[in-house]
């Protein structure tokens, strides 16, 4: 990364969406050649001594500053422990931490007004984040809960003191009372609670330097309307700390739901921001961290420095498929008039097992089924599990393992095995410390069933199938040495989640909604632009979101085309012209296609299509879905594909 950017110059200088030969050498008769003369042994040595005293001085220095980071690190993450009396009660009915294994926090985001003694504030949100640490499994998870949703409420443990809406257990009882309501709820161990205040939260982005968002449709509300105030224009930008704010909490317009929708967005943009700081950001990042953020956990203190830096690195090195947003289902309003908000203990219980079970596999499936990709990784390889038989041997000393193991997996779809003849489901060879799962070479994809099937286990290997295992094997695809390590902890069964249906594209043939416009624009432009020639079946150009043309960063210009679908609040739909190639959105994992001679990216978000990225006349042109994926996969690959160059000059 260049040593610009700490002045905020060079490629990464951004504005807001709303912004406008050497000399010859003299002629000589000869040039003399100079050597230089041959160093002789005690100069080579002083020389040595030279560089070794100097590597030992600079490893002192590194290693004072080191250390003196390290301390400095500690003092700050000290003063994010909890120092209220509300966080320090809350942190009572939390539930301790199992090492290497997923921990939750729950994220409640409130205002405070200014004067009110006794006010304990208003939370505009209450979220839980999953972290899941393990091999095969690490991934991020978010639910997030609406605030008018109607819920048995708690300050007790014990009994509810009546229902409402889910914000009001803050308000009555603060963070303890998020707390014992939200467990209550959905049944989940909480590790950590985190208060953010509305102050801290744009401190935090102003810090980051704000955060790149793809703002889908023009937002307005002018002071004194009642409303709180907003003012963003459509486009991909970067909205720094009030703006940011604003975003997250607007839900004028359109609901509570879709507010959860554009706060999970932010999330998901922070991350990608996040991942791009450099060494010399964190100081003041974590500065504003701890000035403005309280954390509780189970037993008090302040979380060790370590255990952040490995939750920090695990979630630098997640991949965009592995950052599962789960919304609620089949939430309706309340049937007594009021403005609360009901969901059934199905729909909670659904959403409850894909975050703590979330399926990474979906996105590749979806990308196959789509024709734009294929397998990616051992786990999208591996065969479904009713197609993998499992024998299971005890490798360990708990008496009952392999049985209860099998058992364990033949619930989760599995085929299992007894030994061949009906011998005792030992291993036979020496106890094992950690598992081994043993494939059969001879059986297609059974390499990538054993390493599917290793990632149920804590730690182990995976090998082809010895002669003293493949006795027993009974046909078995693997065979699991269940070693001493293994306390038997199988994942949660996952909720089988669908990939989308194909369908045929939902398209209408009609360039002229927007040729003219992007034509008249052209010359504004030093790449060719594109006109959409496939649009969604009844779109029109909203009134409020006309095409636009704008500095999207430091000498990039962007064409943005908003489109929306009648009889549908939050049906906006969009086209991004740009040559802001390196945007941080961008970066987020996606499966590339290269179709006559065309290079699409397809971003897949639990299976569906938010985004596919024509590349090509050194620019990027995005078909962007609503935001809640409203399209389907065909129709955004059928707009994208049906994007054509436009004529005229290029500046």
């Amino acid at each position: 990364m260049r040593t610009t950017l700490k002045r905020r110059i060079g490629r990464w200088e951004q504005v807001t969406g709303n912004g406008r030969a050497a000399s010859a050498l003299p002629a000589r008769s000869k040039i003399r050649r100079y050597e230089q003369p041959r160093a002789n042994g005690r100069v080579l040595r002083g020389i040595g001594r030279f560089l070794l005293n100097l590597a030992f001085f600079v490893a002192i220095v590194a290693g004072g500053t080191a250390g003196g980071l390290y301390l400095w690190a500690n003092e700050k993450i000290g003063e994010t422990a909890a120092h209220t009396k509300d966080t320090k009660i809350s942190e009572k009915h939390l539930d301790v931490v199992v090492p290497n294994q997923p921990v939750i926090a729950l994220v409640v985001g409130y205002d405070r007004r200014r004067g009110a003694v006794g006010d304990r504030g208003r939370t505009d949100t209450v979220m839980l984040v999953r972290l899941d640490p393990r091999k095969g499994m690490q991934s991020i998870s978010l639910l997030s809960f609406p605030r008018d949703l109607s819920v048995p409420l708690y300050c007790d443990p014990n009994s509810p003191f009546g229902t409402g809406k889910i914000n009001a257990a803050f308000s009555q009882c603060g963070l303890t009372g998020a707390v014992l309501t939200v467990k209550a709820l959905t049944g989940l161990p909480i590790n950590y609670d985190v208060a953010v205040n509305f102050r801290g939260f744009k401190d935090i982005v102003n810090k980051m330097g704000g955060v790149w968002i793809d703002v889908d449709r023009r937002y307005y509300n002018p002071p004194g309307t009642g409303w709180a105030t907003i003012n963003l224009q459509p486009g991909y930008q970067r909205l720094r700390g009030q703006q940011a704010l604003d975003y997250a909490r607007y839900r004028h317009g359109d609901s509570d739901l879709f507010r959860i929708v554009r706060q999970q967005a932010f999330i998901r943009s922070f991350r990608q921001q996040f991942s791009k700081l450099s060494l010399t950001d964190y100081p003041s990042i974590i500065n504003t961290i701890a000035s403005n953020v309280e954390t509780g956990n189970k037993g008090g203190g302040s979380i060790p420095a370590t255990t952040l830096l490995g939750y920090a690195q695990l979630i630098h090195g997640l991949s965009g498929g592995s950052v599962v947003q789960v919304k609620l289902g089949n939430v309706t309003n309340a049937s007594d008039g009021s403005s609360d908000l009901v969901a059934s203990p199905t729909t909670i219980a659904n959403a409850v097992d894909q975050f703590t079970s979330p399926d990474l596999t979906v996105d590749g499936l979806a990308a196959a089924q789509n024709k734009v990709g294929h397998a990616t990784s051992p786990a999208d390889a591996a065969p479904a599990p009713e197609k993998t038989t499992v024998l299971v041997l005890n490798a360990g000393d708990t008496e009952g393992m392999a049985a209860s193991t099998s058992t364990g997996l033949a619930l989760r779809g599995y085929k299992t095995v007894l030994p061949t003849g009906g011998v005792a489901a030992n291993y036979p060879g020496k106890r094992l410390w950690h598992t081994i799962v043993y494939y059969d070479p001879a059986q297609a994809k059974a390499k990538a069933a054993a390493e599917k099937l290793l990632t149920f286990f804590d730690a182990g290997t995976v090998r082809t199938m010895v002669p003293s295992v493949a006795a027993l094997a009974n046909g078995a695809t693997v065979v699991a040495a269940v070693g001493q390590t293994f306390d038997g902890t199988l994942p949660a069964i996952k909720p089988k989640i669908e990939v989308p249906t194909v369908q045929a594209p939902r398209v209408t043939t009609n360039p002229g909604l927007t040729s003219a416009s992007v034509r008249g624009y052209q010359p504004r432009f030093r790449f060719r632009l594109e006109v959409p020639s496939k649009v969604a079946s009844y779109s029109f150009v909203p009134s409020d979101s006309p095409p636009r043309v704008y500095r999207i960063a430091a000498k990039q210009t962007a064409l943005r085309l908003t489109f929306k679908l009648p009889g549908y609040l939050t049906a906006y739909w969009s086209i991004e012209e740009t040559a802001f190639t390196d945007a941080p959105i961008l970066g987020e994992t996606h499966v590339t296609q290269v179709r006559g001679g065309r290079t699409f990216d397809y971003y897949y978000q639990s299976g569906l299509l938010h985004m596919v990225v024509l590349r090509e006349n050194g620019a990027t042109y995005w078909v962007t879905n609503t935001l809640d994926n409203f399209l389907s996969n065909e129709t955004m690959i059928a707009i994208a594909r049906g994007l054509r160059p436009t004529s005229g000059p290029v500046r």
